[in-house]
């Protein structure tokens, strides 16, 4: 390509109210950090590359508790959107390692934009401003008082108690989530509905805060590993925890998300005509020769099957890469996440032990619990039956030929 992606109208309302809000209401802490910083100053990135659905927000959610790093509150991929290196400008969500025509200054400057540093007090004008800054990626469709939330925040009013006064449900927020909607939530966004909002565990940073390390993870990045190496962050030093779950239980979390009909939207791509699902945006990463008819549960398998084919594909870009299964992060929390730790070189974390011994709960559809994915086998099982020597091939890469392991 030889120009920038275009942007549509949907992004271009986004970035207009984005950048008055960083330009006139923001603190002028953070301002002065986005003037003088980008995300490619940090020493170190430690980056989680997974499928979706298969467990990296819980995985990024205990690991940026760790008081040696820095994190946005979530994904980073709406910057992605928000720059328009997404789709219509691309036929899925790959992105070729030599494309270049973005504007790389801008987009380091803006996943910064909701990064902080880790520390147990916290600091709430830093958790306001994340919120304000986020809002139009949220709701580009709204006309919001930016100035009147600001002020509300700051005075001690939650998001939520704001939000529902203009008619916003908060079940659109991942801590809102469980329990059944209404109707659905059809609006594009930029954000990835359920959206996040800022942690407890969060303060503005500081020069000395870049000698951290930046830990960052969105499922699209499956994708984009190879211009992430050479047109993002070509000269930062960055490790990646290749973060793996077995088929049948990302396969199911991810027919959940689908169906939950309020949340993971992330394109419109036309008219979908798929058996199980009667939204009209497509959810979750689009993996190439994406298809808009036929049975949802095969999209499904396409979206695991793909996105760790590219990772497997793509991973020798980058030196330092170690695979961990999600499994063990469940079933053998401690020694896994010390595993990562050592890895990552972060050394202890009084925070990140206490989050480990009670981990939140992130991005969940539905209670979690063991081998939920027996609950509908019998679907699950008639798209395993179907697919292709690339799934067969994945799958024995990856080491879950042994069904028995599969919790």
């Amino acid at each position: 390509m030889n120009s920038e992606p275009a942007i549509t109208g949907l992004q271009n309302a986004a970035r207009r109210k984005y950048e008055h809000i960083k330009e006139n209401i923001i603190s002028d802490d953070k301002l002065s950090t986005l003037s003088k910083y980008r995300a490619d100053d940090f020493d170190s990135v430690l980056l989680i590359a997974s499928a979706p659905r298969g467990g990296s927000s819980l995985l990024f959610d205990i690991l940026r508790h760790h008081e040696k790093t820095c994190s946005p509150d979530g994904e980073h991929g709406q910057w992605y959107t928000l720059n328009g290196i997404c789709y219509p400008a691309f036929e899925s969500d790959i992105v070729p390692a030599d494309f270049e025509a973005f504007n790389r200054e801008q987009l380091l400057t803006d996943i910064l934009a909701d990064v902080g540093a880790t520390e147990r007090s916290g600091d709430r004008t830093h958790r306001v401003d994340n919120a304000l800054v986020r809002l139009p990626l949220q709701f580009p469709h709204r006309d919001i008082p930016y100035e009147q939330v600001h002020e509300e925040l700051l005075e001690g009013a939650s998001l939520d108690e704001i939000l529902t006064g203009f008619g916003i449900s908060t079940l659109q927020y991942d801590e809102y989530t469980r329990g059944d909607a209404d109707s659905p939530f059809e609006t594009e966004t930029i954000e990835d509905r359920p959206f996040v909002s800022s942690h407890d565990h969060k303060r503005s940073l500081t020069a000395d805060d870049f000698e951290r390390t930046l830990v960052l993870k969105a499922s699209v990045d499956a994708y984009r590993l190879s211009w992430i190496r050479n047109q993002l962050f070509p000269e930062t030093d960055i490790r990646v925890v290749h973060l793996t779950r077995n088929p049948a239980a990302s396969i199911n979390g991810l027919y959940d998300g689908w169906r939950l009909n309020r949340g993971f939207q992330t394109y419109d791509v036309g008219a979908l005509n798929l058996e199980g699902y009667d939204g009209s945006l497509w959810s979750y990463d689009l993996p190439p020769n994406w298809f808009n008819e036929g049975k949802l549960i095969d999209i499904c398998l396409a979206q695991w099957t793909q996105a760790h084919r590219h990772i497997l594909t793509d991973r020798d870009v980058f030196e330092d890469v170690r695979r961990i299964r999600f499994e063990d992060v469940i079933t053998e929390t401690d020694s896994t996440i010390e595993e990562i730790i050592e890895f990552a070189g972060l050394g202890e974390s009084v925070l990140l032990s206490e989050n480990v011994e009670n981990p939140n709960k992130v991005m969940t559809t539905k209670e979690p619990k063991p081998a939920r994915w027996r609950n509908r086998e019998d679907l699950i099982r008639s798209a395993l039956e179907r697919a292709d020597e690339t799934y067969n091939g994945v799958v024995a890469e990856l080491g879950y030929t042994e069904e028995s392991e599969w919790i």
